[in-house]
């Protein structure tokens, strides 16, 4: 008499961010699973959830860490996953641009440049009047000095445009212009 052992193994992936910023009074998140039958969540400590297939629709609306687990079970076979969230405080970006600068060797107010927080990418182009690019910066501390080609510029009004990708992973476009004051 021959036996055949049949070894069925089943897993369940869970797929979301680690790590999530509470920047209002709430944020609704989304777990997938990588099965999307016979699946029963939980979350440690309890909060209000929605569920729908292989997707848990999670609000958390305090800061903290949260365990989410997912278990598919199918007559003998059985198969959980845990992930961790954690929800920390917002990252508030900010931005500031000058709207004039006085490069006429005081060493004060010499450069333009924006000055921010929590910005990751940044570049910054500036024309004259006449839309010649006279200045481009990839650095949110590299500043215009008021020059374009080892010569000062006149007083004038200048153009500029900024873009910047926040910590938020959020793209942002600034168009304005700056008073050059001798």
């Amino acid at each position: 008499m021959k036996y055949i052992i049949l070894l069925l193994f089943i897993s369940i992936k869970l797929s979301a961010q680690p790590v999530y910023e509470l920047c209002g009074a709430e944020i609704q998140k989304e777990i997938r699973a990588s099965t999307s039958s016979n699946i029963s969540w939980s979350v440690m400590p309890l909060i209000p959830y929605q569920v729908n297939n292989d997707v848990m629709t999670i609000t958390f609306r305090d800061l903290g860490t949260y365990v989410i687990t997912a278990t598919f079970s199918n007559d003998a076979c059985y198969s959980d996953n845990k992930i961790i969230i954690k929800i920390i405080e917002c990252k508030e970006t900010f931005i500031w641009i000058p709207t004039a600068f006085t490069p006429n060797g005081d060493n004060d107010n010499e450069e333009f440049g924006a000055y921010g927080i929590n910005i990751v990418e940044f570049k910054m182009a500036i024309w004259n009047r006449w839309g010649e690019m006279i200045f481009m910066s990839h650095d949110l501390n590299k500043r215009w000095n008021g020059s374009y080609n080892n010569r000062a510029c006149e007083d004038d009004v200048y153009t500029y445009k900024i873009y910047y990708k926040d910590i938020n992973n959020k793209n942002h476009e600034k168009i304005g212009r700056v008073t050059l004051i001798k």
